[in-house]
């Protein structure tokens, strides 16, 4: 996996035709991903920093939006971009009061050199109506992996990490990109490693799993909410 610093000081290139804005802490803005392909220009989420919003609006090629969940620091820069097409959860819906629901798979065929594309929701604990985008070796989660946060406490619901487990190994991807998180793209196998690591501390007849009890890896899967998650 092969990451350079492109011209643009704040864009980091995986490759020639994936980028993103990492995220910030003030203003708290999740990563912004952009997928190049032959007419347009996939974003996914938003972000809240003034530097996503430049970079989005840098993009002359028709831009098709998708966001991965509807908290602030991944949505707040619609207000000031535009777009052709905006892709959201049903959930999501509720809250920036636009765009098309995605109950089910949308799939864009290869193209030449652009590898096929996929939008399709994801289990998570952390927030209702989660979407993923995928990109050939490249799987892009938002924040799904992350735990449910209530008043200063994480835990995860033990039937939906499973969920969420089976369906990131049925996944065929190289990388996953995690946003907030310090590298931003990880191996599959390491994410998989440390959801499972979780789910084995599992308690009979006990439907939560509190990462406070053990080793949390900030690195992998570093929180920066304080909000409460429906």
């Amino acid at each position: 996996m092969a990451i350079q610093i492109s011209l643009t000081a704040d864009l980091v290139e995986l490759n020639d035709q994936i980028s993103y804005i990492a995220a910030t802490k003030k203003p708290l803005s999740s990563d912004v991903v952009f997928i190049r392909r032959k007419d347009c220009v996939w974003v996914y989420d938003v972000g809240a920093c003034k530097e996503a919003a430049h970079e989005i609006e840098s993009v002359f090629k028709k831009k098709k939006v998708v966001l991965s969940h509807f908290h602030p620091d991944h949505v707040w820069n619609l207000i000031c971009t535009t777009r052709s097409e905006l892709y959201v959860s049903e959930n999501t819906r509720k809250y920036v009061k636009q765009g098309t629901v995605v109950e089910e798979e949308i799939v864009v065929p290869a193209d030449g050199k652009y590898p096929e594309l996929r939008v399709f929701p994801v289990p998570s604990c952390h927030a209702k109506g989660c979407l993923a985008l995928q990109c050939g070796e490249y799987v892009f989660l938002g924040d799904a992996t992350y735990a449910q946060e209530k008043f200063g406490k994480r835990f995860y619901n033990v039937q939906v990490l499973k969920e969420l487990i089976e369906k990131i190994e049925s996944l065929d991807c190289t990388f996953v990109g995690l946003s907030h998180s310090r590298s931003f793209v990880h191996k599959k196998e390491d994410i998989l490693g440390l959801l499972n690591a979780i789910y084995n501390h599992r308690e009979k007849g006990k439907n939560e799993i509190s990462v406070e009890n053990f080793y949390y890896d900030d690195e992998l899967l570093e929180n920066e909410f304080d909000e409460d998650v429906e």
